[in-house]
């Protein structure tokens, strides 16, 4: 009879291999969030650091009343509600959640939610360049150097960042490797646009550009497998992207206003600088160093590798005034970006990924070293608890540690009576076009508007995704148009009890004059004939008095949605388990 033995004992080695490395990762990122803590709560606040502590508080406060699936969140607009989850997705925020929840200290929360993308990223990175160079050591050095690479948690973007290295994985897999298993990138696509639209248009721009420079390698099989990683990922994403789709059919946010003028001027929108302007001013100068240094190792790379860095120098020109943006791009829909800059956010990603799949000696040990030495330095050791510093440029006069305490203190007021507490939407993008943007910071959208003398409202009651009041009709089979404190959205319902009869919630539009049609042609609004009456509030027309309660509810729309959204997740997950478990079955 044949010994097992031996053949168990490699078996269980080379499991042991295979784990190691994400172990080492895990305890370098606890190590590295830990080290970063007031860096990451310090280094954001310059970006849209309340912002997001607001969708990590908000999503807590949802879980905290059985909602884990929300549509709103209640810590903007003094709770009545702002769908940013509706089109921001919450994936990413759950586990930040939770650690608020259980602690009740945002810092805390914000740095989980920073260590997850740090996390990620030194796997994801890891595993793409492992698949790519079966070089173990190199590889992991790749998920050290990544990790440290995106240090603005305030930034929307850096939240895609893990997804980068598997991006250009399946990309290279499909292209140099012939393995067409569509799945992996249809995954990750999925998972970028429910994480960050832009970057998933950034990245799809980028892609698209790498995929060009290999077009001879492209084949119909190839394409195919790309064409289906797409169904794939819109099969996964479909619950977002049918609400989004919905929400965005029921009226005309601000958001589709491509030169918005709040809360920047418009002439700001895609007001692209001098290369030179752009190069002097980069958020991550040491990838253009790297850069140079990649042009300079060309002949000693790999095709990919150049993609990779020529694709990087053309995003780079992109986004300078070399490109037509002020009198051509910026009517197109390219203004979502807003910055041009965003176009070039994700370049030491791929500069990096270009140099370490070079098989030239000791690089991967220089870059390595380079990249996490400025990193500590600009970082953790730059950022300390007595030191303000933002205090010149940005008027954060208050050292690290103090403005840390008051975003911890905010965050608890918020939580525990959003109506006097709220936080700034940042840009009130989901808010309809004909919104007035003083009426949301003074409060004023989050009050009834009534003829006192044909109805009356009493015991008011505000709670999570609830208002209560009763009505009363000053005059007998008369009817009432009652304005509602909330902003309104696709979902709102209006349930009536104790003899109270009325219509559901909607919005009022009245038509534009021609003197308005005008203007908003001259400031190259969307192109629409009314406006929304109320800055965009919910409006019921009451009958019969009595009590009234408004929730928002889940459309149709939403379930049908979510449920295929699930289904299509249980079936890719439970098909990755057999083909797993086939090939384990082979190799034994």
């Amino acid at each position: 009879m044949e010994n097992v033995a031996p053949k168990r004992k490699v078996r269980n080695r080379e499991k042991n291999r295979t784990w190691q490395p994400y172990i080492l990762l895990t305890i370098y990122s606890v190590v590295l969030t830990g080290i970063s803590y007031i860096s990451i709560n310090s280094n954001s606040q310059i970006y849209d650091y309340p912002f997001h502590m607001a969708r990590i508080v908000g999503l807590a406060q949802s879980i905290s009343h059985g909602d884990w699936l929300p549509n709103l969140n209640y810590l903007f607009t003094h709770g009545s509600g702002y769908a940013v989850p509706m089109f921001y997705g919450n994936a990413i925020l759950y586990l930040p959640a939770l650690v608020y929840l259980m602690t009740k200290v945002g810092t805390l929360a914000f740095s989980s939610y920073a260590f997850i993308i740090i996390l990620s990223t030194s796997w994801t990175s890891y595993f793409s360049l492992f698949q790519i160079t079966e070089d173990r050591n190199k590889s992991i050095l790749f998920g050290m150097t990544m990790a440290t690479v995106f240090p603005y948690f305030g930034f929307g973007m850096t939240a895609a960042a893990p997804f980068i290295p598997i991006l250009i994985y399946c990309i290279y897999k499909v292209l140099y490797m012939e393995r067409l298993n569509p799945i992996l990138l249809g995954v990750t696509v999925s998972l970028l646009v429910q994480t960050h639209v832009i970057s998933t248009l950034v990245l799809g721009i980028s892609s698209g550009i790498i995929v060009l420079f290999n077009i001879h390698r492209l084949r119909w099989k190839k394409l195919l497998s790309f064409i289906l990683s797409i169904l794939i990922a819109l099969a996964l994403s479909i619950g977002y992207i049918l609400q989004y789709i919905e929400q965005n059919r029921s009226q005309t946010f601000f958001v589709s206003w491509g030169l918005r003028d709040y809360p920047f001027p418009s002439p700001t929108i895609l007001a692209a600088g001098s290369l030179s302007h752009i190069i002097e001013t980069y958020f991550f100068p040491i990838a253009l160093v790297f850069m140079v240094l990649g042009f300079l190792l060309m002949y000693y790379l790999k095709p990919m590798s150049r993609a990779l860095l020529v694709t990087s120098l053309i995003l780079l020109i992109a986004s300078s005034n070399i490109l037509p943006w002020q009198s051509v791009l910026r009517f197109t829909f390219l203004t979502v970006f807003q910055y041009t800059t965003r176009l070039i956010y994700f370049l030491p990603a791929f500069i990096l990924m270009a140099l370490f799949m070079a098989e030239i000696k000791h690089l991967a040990k220089f870059l390595t070293l380079v990249q996490i030495g400025y990193f500590v330095i600009t970082g953790p050791l730059n950022f300390l608890p007595s030191a303000s510093n933002y205090k010149e440029k940005y008027g954060l006069v208050a050292t690290n540690i103090e403005v840390m305490r008051a975003q911890n203190a905010q965050a608890t007021n918020a939580y525990t009576n959003p109506q006097v507490a709220t936080y700034w939407t940042s840009g009130n993008e989901y808010f309809n076009l004909s919104i007035n943007h003083k009426h949301v910071e003074e409060g004023i959208v989050n009050q009834f508007v009534y003829d006192q003398s044909q109805v009356t409202i009493s015991n008011i009651k505000q709670g999570y995704n609830r208002l209560d009041f009763d009505v009363t009709l000053v005059g007998e089979g008369t009817e009432a148009e009652l304005v509602l404190p909330r902003i309104w959205y696709k979902g709102y319902v209006a349930d009536y009890s104790s003899g109270a009869d009325g219509s559901q919630p909607e919005i009022v539009y009245a038509p534009l004059s021609e003197e308005e049609l005008l203007q908003y042609q001259e400031a190259h609004k969307p192109d629409v004939s009314t406006k929304a009456l109320n800055d965009g509030r919910a409006t019921i027309t009451i009958n019969k008095g009595g009590h009234v309660t408004i929730r928002y509810r889940k459309t149709t729309i939403q379930w049908i949605g979510f449920v295929f959204e699930f289904i299509s997740w249980t079936s890719v997950l439970c098909y990755s388990m057999f083909i797993f478990v086939k090939n384990k079955k082979d190799t034994l």
